[in-house]
């Protein structure tokens, strides 16, 4: 299989978005300018305008490329045919792997930043991240339709799942800068996430 050759513009389209989230991240939305991420981006501004008409634009396109950073990564389809547990295990293990993604944690800091700060800028963005539906959440509406699991409410189940999650694995490294959890306990983090979906809902 021949690997598909990465052009002129889309490598170009990449350095000014990681530009742009080095730049927003450092100085906010408001006090980052576009010649600040063509400097940051080693391209001239009428290059940033040639890719993204705005600055809300193209921070736009950092909350899409998040969304397709998390649709990138392994995911697991729902089976009838394979225990729950094991399931919900690989769950916690592909979460865990994309909260490790330093990738990811740079963009959930420019836009957690911005949700605080300029709440109406992210509003647009976040609709259309909204319509896109995650594995993670695909998996568990498969769950809830086979019947496999009982709640009325599938987004509850993620919400509830990603919590236990998170409250380890994302909020205190995004936060505190806290060192990501070592093997013994993220195998506790796995545990505990699985066996409250397991004795609650199934």
């Amino acid at each position: 299989m021949v690997e598909k050759k990465i052009s002129r513009s889309e490598l170009k389209r990449g350095a000014i978005l990681k530009a742009a989230m080095a730049e927003f991240q450092a100085k906010g939305f408001k006090a980052t300018s576009m010649d600040d991420v063509a400097r940051s981006a080693e391209v001239s501004k009428r290059t940033v305008y040639n890719h993204f008409s705005s600055k809300e634009v193209l921070f736009s396109a950092i909350i899409l490329e998040m969304m397709a950073l998390l649709c990138s990564f392994e995911h697991l389809n729902f089976s009838n045919d394979i225990g729950l547990e094991e399931q919900l295990q690989q769950l916690v293990d592909y979460e865990i792997a994309l909260l490790r993604s330093q990738a990811f944690m740079d963009m959930a800091r420019v836009i957690i930043a911005e949700a605080i700060h300029s709440p109406a800028l992210i509003q647009g963005a976040m609709e259309e991240f909204s319509k896109q539906e995650s594995p993670l959440s695909s998996w568990f509406h498969s769950a809830v339709d086979a019947g496999a699991l009982n709640c009325q409410s599938p987004e509850i189940l993620v919400t509830q799942f990603t919590g236990v999650i998170k409250a380890f694995c994302f909020w205190p490294q995004l936060v505190q800068g806290a060192d990501f959890p070592g093997d013994e306990e993220v195998a506790l983090i796995t545990q505990t996430a699985v066996q409250m979906i397991l004795k609650q809902y199934a």
